[in-house]
């Protein structure tokens, strides 16, 4: 993305390091973070998978780590828009047509159909990715592995022949091409709708002006 990235234990340290060495930043973006309250925030987006709500219920016998509905600047949905005053966004995610290996190189997606693909992915719901590449790619996965979300990958074994093409996520690659650079990285594409980046717009500029 070109813009500084700190991980620490602790958001706000994370947060405070990142502005003690770029102190021009003024837009620090905290991933997966409304549950972190230590770290202050003037926006607060909420995304929903297609699930949504699930059952209504908290975490372990549900999906929500907070109860639902709650007061956001903005909401993102893939699926049905879940329950809220909020203002609301539908999104439309699709892979990319190609991927890429840790040599840069690029293939088309659709010069791998009618070819045992292996694909494996440690995300949160690898079904979902494994179904967009035989549904929305056309691609004929001889193998899929799902391995548990954020897996190390320091011990993966394929399932399938070697000389078969490798499939990954994104997010998997940088571990994954550690010892199968050959691998193809397919990205996940995100759409919103511009009403979405007009709120954002709005926002940030109303957080800029100078405070009486």
């Amino acid at each position: 993305s070109g813009v500084p990235v700190f991980v620490a234990r602790k958001r706000i340290e994370a947060a405070q390091a990142l502005r003690a060495r770029h102190p021009q930043v003024d837009v620090v973006i905290s991933d997966d973070g409304l549950q972190h309250l230590a770290l202050a925030r003037d926006i607060e987006l909420c995304v929903f998978n297609d699930d949504g709500i699930g059952n209504g219920w908290l975490l372990p016998a549900g999906p929500l780590r907070e109860p639902w509905p709650r007061p956001v600047t903005a909401v993102l949905h893939a699926g049905a828009c879940p329950p809220t005053d909020a203002p609301a966004f539908a999104m439309h995610r699709q892979l990319a047509a190609e991927g890429v290996n840790a040599h840069g190189e690029r293939i088309a997606l659709a010069a791998l159909r009618g070819r045992p693909v292996e694909a494996v992915a440690a995300v949160a719901r690898p079904e979902g990715f494994f179904s967009m590449l035989a549904t929305e790619q056309g691609l004929a996965l001889e193998h899929a592995q799902a391995l548990p979300d954020h897996y190390n990958f320091e011990s993966f074994q394929r399932l399938g022949r070697s000389e078969d093409p490798l499939v990954c996520t994104e997010k998997d690659a940088v571990k994954l091409w550690r010892t199968h650079p050959q691998a193809w990285s397919v990205a996940l594409q995100l759409q919103l709708p511009p009403d979405f980046w007009a709120l954002l717009d709005q926002r940030l500029q109303a957080l800029r002006r100078p405070r009486a």
